[in-house]
């Protein structure tokens, strides 16, 4: 009698898995519909139904930690990159994102830069990740040890107009004027249309004592 009622059992769980399975992947489509359809609450709601059924998906988990944020739920969010870094501890972006969190919504800079940390580990080589280290820092009033971490992110990236204006930044409070000149007009030719670099680039050439511009003097008839 024990052998038929675990093969009884057996079988009940070979039909149920296949329809965890769908009901885990229709509620991942709904919450599709619903992030499109503007809802970004049910779409919550709908990730929290899938991630019931399949918790082990760690993008999901990031997918789910991304709504969160959109719905200022901070710490939440943080809870979401938590589980993801679980599945996969190797996962830098998720080290990155989570450090972002707690750094801009939630004031723990100390922490978010360990999570950076961490990250910079796994993938030296981001330039992103450089320059979010870069930008704390600088929050923190620690402008030298932003510097240096900002001059990775341009050795990674010299294309990177938004760490080129934040270098600027950092130099013209270390006083080194024509270095920050330099590095906002670098931030210029990579994005002209930028005011704030434009603006930027014109303070420093104040400080610098670099004339912006002369009007040219003609003879007056």
């Amino acid at each position: 009698m024990r052998t038929i009622a675990l093969l009884v059992l057996a079988s009940c769980l070979a039909a149920l898995m296949p329809a965890m399975g769908q009901d885990a992947s229709q509620w991942l489509a709904q919450a599709g519909r619903d992030y499109n359809n503007g809802s970004d609450s049910l779409a919550l709601k709908d990730l929290d139904e899938y991630l019931s059924l399949n918790s082990s998906d760690a993008q999901r988990w990031m997918t789910k930690a991304d709504l969160e944020i959109k719905l200022q739920k901070y710490n939440d969010a943080v809870d979401s990159f938590d589980q993801a870094i679980k599945l996969n501890s190797s996962n830098d972006e998720a080290w990155n994102d989570r450090a972002l969190i707690l750094a801009g919504a939630l004031r723990q800079n100390d922490e978010a830069l360990s999570s950076l940390d961490t990250a910079l580990q796994i993938n030296p080589n981001r330039a992103n990740t450089w320059y979010n280290k870069g930008l704390i820092l600088e929050s923190m009033g620690r402008h030298n040890d932003s510097l240096e971490a900002l001059n990775r992110a341009t050795d990674l990236d010299s294309k990177m107009a938004q760490a080129w204006n934040l270098k600027g930044l950092v130099l013209m409070k270390l006083d080194s004027y024509q270095e920050a000149l330099n590095s906002f007009e670098k931030a210029v030719s990579l994005n002209p249309s930028n005011k704030e670099y434009q603006d930027n680039k014109n303070q420093a050439q104040k400080a610098a004592g670099v004339p912006i511009g002369k009007k040219l003097a003609f003879p007056s008839e």
